[in-house]
């Protein structure tokens, strides 16, 4: 696999490990930030420790049995919108995504001088992205902290500030950095966002200059490749053939991408690996491994059982949420049928899951009776409408109350 060596890189020393997920923990409609103890508006597919469920606490995901994560220390969850092909007849397949994170996360990234960086405190979570936006506004930081990489692994590669609106020969890669400017004693806003920075000059460059945001925190990077490559038979059949890609939430235009993370590291591990983990050029976890900071297992598996009874991988009428596509603005409509809430939740490796091991329903479906708002001019329209936007050729280089049970995972 071919990997880009971030512009972050260029002209400044910064230590850095990346990691690709081992599997995708679960995809489902749940984000415990944004909407804690109550089903989500659109789907998520997670990484990361298994206990994420309808509300977290660092503590909680400690106790994690397992994570979908390399380094078992990081039982932190991260979190994105999933992907689907929008079909002429109305329906949505989803796209199969592999993530992989740069601590500087997923890559991790910080400076290689210790001290310099710190680790998240327990409890703190963060959001990057926004998923009512649709249209780019290319000052913002928040939005220059989005981009999509169309793959050529035989030519050149282009990223783009939307979806592409044309065929990418080995697939879309979604990337995001979050933020790692820190008021230094706020673990939560109201938006999730407010307590935490861009860097001076750019998501991706710069130092935290702002005095009301002193604390440099290392600096997720989280890349998610989508093989959309594998819907380009079919492209004619889609609703919009030139650009027939959706996120969960409705979005065609790639602008509302976002991500959220929840801190759920071991004690001490991030700290140490932030102050002596900077000995390899590459990004390679190894020389932290031999060090004794962390573990790193990229061969084992971890999974959950799902906490929602709705379908939200395969080929579905409507999107999870019954979101509609809306492309030149934004509305919520909120959906009217509550699907069922199951448990216990199980952890499992994939292959470990017996056929008793099956949840029943700890809360039946409602119907909640609200009077629907009427669709206005947020619903899809016109692929014309799509904004111009730059394009950078690039080289490639290589719950709690939820009962959960768990089994070996060997």
């Amino acid at each position: 696999m071919k990997l880009l060596i971030p512009a972050i890189m260029a002209g400044n020393t910064y230590g850095y490990w990346l990691m690709g997920a081992n599997n995708i923990l679960t995809t489902q409609r749940l984000d415990p930030i944004v909407r804690p103890g109550r089903v989500g508006t659109h789907v998520h597919s997670v990484i990361g420790g298994s206990n994420f469920g309808f509300e977290l606490t660092t503590d909680f995901l400690r106790e994690s049995e397992c994570t979908s994560i390399p380094i078992a220390e990081d039982k932190s969850n991260y979190w994105y919108p999933h992907l689907y092909f929008w079909w002429k007849n109305g329906s949505f397949t989803s796209v199969d995504g592999s993530p992989v994170i740069v601590s500087f996360g997923s890559y991790y990234l910080y400076s290689d001088e210790p001290g310099a960086t710190t680790a998240f405190p327990d409890n703190f979570r963060m959001m990057s992205g926004d998923p009512t936006l649709r249209t780019l506004n290319a000052s913002s930081f928040a939005q220059q902290a989005v981009t999509f990489l169309c793959l050529n692994f035989e030519g050149e590669s282009v990223r783009y500030n939307e979806l592409p609106d044309h065929r990418c020969p080995n697939g879309i890669r979604a990337e995001i950095n979050f933020p790692s400017c820190w008021d230094g004693e706020n673990i939560d806003s109201e938006d999730h966002k407010s307590h935490v920075a861009f860097l001076s000059t750019g998501p991706d460059n710069g130092t935290c200059l702002d005095p009301a945001y002193p604390v440099t925190l290392p600096r997720i990077f989280l890349e998610v490749y989508w093989y959309t490559q594998g819907f380009d038979d079919v492209r004619h059949e889609a609703m919009n053939f030139k650009q027939p890609f959706v996120f969960s939430n409705g979005d065609p235009t790639g602008y509302s991408y976002h991500s959220d993370f929840f801190n759920g590291w071991e004690p001490g591990v991030l700290q140490r690996a932030l102050d002596e983990c900077n000995c390899n050029p590459f990004g390679d976890p190894a020389c932290c491994v031999e060090r004794g900071i962390f573990s790193f297992d990229n061969s084992r598996r971890c999974y959950i059982t799902e906490a929602i009874f709705e379908p939200t991988l395969g080929t579905l009428d409507s999107l999870p949420g019954n979101n509609p596509v809306q492309e030149e603005c934004y509305d919520e409509y909120p959906d009217t049928v509550i699907p069922p809430i199951m448990a216990p939740v199980y952890v499992h490796n994939g292959s470990n899951l017996a056929p008793s091991d099956t949840s029943t329903t700890l809360v039946p479906a409602r119907t909640l009776v609200t009077k629907e708002r009427p669709r206005g001019t947020c619903i899809a329209g016109s692929s014309s409408l799509r904004q111009t936007t730059t394009k950078t050729l690039l080289s490639l280089i290589p719950s709690f109350w939820a009962i959960r049970l768990a089994f070996s995972l060997i």
